[in-house]
Parts: structure tokens; sequence; C-alpha cells
């Protein structure tokens, strides 16, 4: 029988991350979600165990304080050792503004949660996994990782989570250690869905700007995560995956063909 495999999921407790354990907890492996709400935690804990997980349990984290990182790493190594996997799921979201309104408490806070619980995760996990000569670490970018969205917060710090996703491949993988990234687009979570139903988001009109007209549902990064994670991504390291609809190629795109449009052509002789 094939080792049960550890997965420590850092913002586990809701949408892409939820998901996300719970695609592993189907695999068997033993799922730790760690997060700052209790309740969300302690409920997805008993959904991973109710889809398969061999062992599942919630670790009570705060990405934006280093010691809690800490002792995340110290309950997951004393329960079961150096973890499989480690996603780096955690973050917050921007509302859109210009650089030059961008207040620097809301700059600091973006970068506190996102950049650097990123880097504390890969910094405590990496050590753990490269003593073990073994395992995978996957961040969770975003589309903002490639474009210059209107977040000059986020927007800034989901681009160093790519190049930190880069840089770490290079520095672990000698050790046997593989570093991944994602980056979902418009993804049909709980929060997008409260606000397409308050009409604060047009549906289809986000849909238009995707090539397959369609939203990311959670359980599509799931499985991107699951691949990149697993031994059939066996020689992949250092990639950031968009996971889309194609939401990338669809924007320059249709902005060409503004100018540019196709016209009919004949091709009867």
């Amino acid at each position: 029988m094939a080792d049960i495999r550890t997965v420590a999921v850092i913002g586990g407790t809701s949408g892409i991350g939820r998901a996300i354990a719970e695609r592993f907890a189907e695999e068997g492996a033993n799922v730790v979600v760690a997060g700052r709400d209790r309740a969300r935690g302690a409920e997805a804990a008993a959904a991973c165990r109710a889809a398969g997980a061999a062992d599942a349990r919630f670790v009570e984290t705060d990405v934006g304080v280093p010691e809690s990182i800490d002792a995340l790493g110290r309950a997951v190594a004393d329960a079961y050792g150096a973890p499989h996997v480690a996603v780096n799921c955690a973050g917050i979201l921007q509302s859109g503004k210009r650089v030059l309104d961008q207040q620097l408490d809301e700059d600091e806070r973006m970068w506190r949660v996102n950049y650097r619980g990123t880097l504390l995760g890969c910094q405590v996990f990496g050590r753990l996994m490269a003593e073990a000569g073994r395992g995978a670490i996957l961040n969770v970018g975003s589309l903002a990782s490639f474009a210059p969205l209107s977040l000059p917060a986020y927007t800034p710090g989901k681009h160093a989570v790519l190049a930190l996703t880069q840089i770490l491949a290079a520095e672990l993988g000698p050790r046997g250690v593989r570093v991944n990234a994602v980056a979902p687009g418009y993804t049909l979570s709980d929060g997008l869905k409260a606000r397409i139903a308050k009409g604060e988001r047009n549906p289809e009109a986000i849909k238009a700007t995707t090539a397959l007209r369609r939203f990311v549902e959670p359980r599509d990064v799931a499985e991107a995560a699951l691949f990149l994670c697993s031994d059939r991504a066996a020689s992949i390291t250092g990639v950031t995956l968009p996971v889309d609809a194609g939401w990338l190629v669809q924007a320059p795109y249709a902005q060409y063909l503004q100018g540019n449009p196709i016209r009919q052509q004949d091709f009867r002789t």
C-alpha cells in the first residue's frame, strides 16, 4: 500500500483553498487546513474527512504573523512528519484604484498577507521538505501575476509571487522539492456569487472577457493544483499555470480585433 501523503493548505477554509483541500482529501491524503476562522476551519476539516481524507484537522493560523506560520509547521511535522505538499492560498483582495490614490496602510497590509504570507509558508515548509528530500509547494498567484490590473497593491504582490515561485524552484530543485503556482481567473467563489446577487458584478460581461465564455470554478483550480503537486508533473517546476478560461488570450485578441477586424475571405477558385 502506498504511503499516505500529507497536504497542508494555508487559506483552506473557504473558496479556492477549500476546494483544493477537499480535492486532496478525495485522494485519501492527510489534510491540514490552516486559516484564521475557527468555525469555517472546523467545517472545512469535517468536509475533508467526509470526502475521504485519511485524517483531517484544522490549525488556526494567521499568515500575517510569522510565529503563527512557524507554529503551523511544527504542528504538521509533529503529527505527520514533513508534508508532501504545501499550498499557499491565503490572501486578501483589493478594489480597483489608481496608483496615486494608493494608501500606504492598505499597501502594507496587502504585502504582509499576500506576498510575505506566501514567503513565510514557502520558508517554513520548504525547510521541512528540503530536509526530507522531497515535496511540492504550490503558490496561488492571479491573472495579476501577468497583467497590469488596476490594483496597485495587489498586482505588484502577485507579480512578486510569480518571481518567488521561480526563484524557489531553482533553489529547492536540487533538494528534490518542486515549486509551482496557479493563476486563477474570474472564479465563481462565494464572494463573487454574492456580488453578482447584489448587482455589483455583471456575469455576462465577465464571461465575455474569456475565450471559453465561462467562469472558472474552484474545482477547476483544485484539479490543476492536484496535477502540479502529483508525480504526473515530476518534471515541472517554476511554472505559474493560468486557470482562467482563456482570459489572458481573449483580452489582447479582442483588443487587436477592434483596430484590425477580420474580413470575410472568398476562397472559391
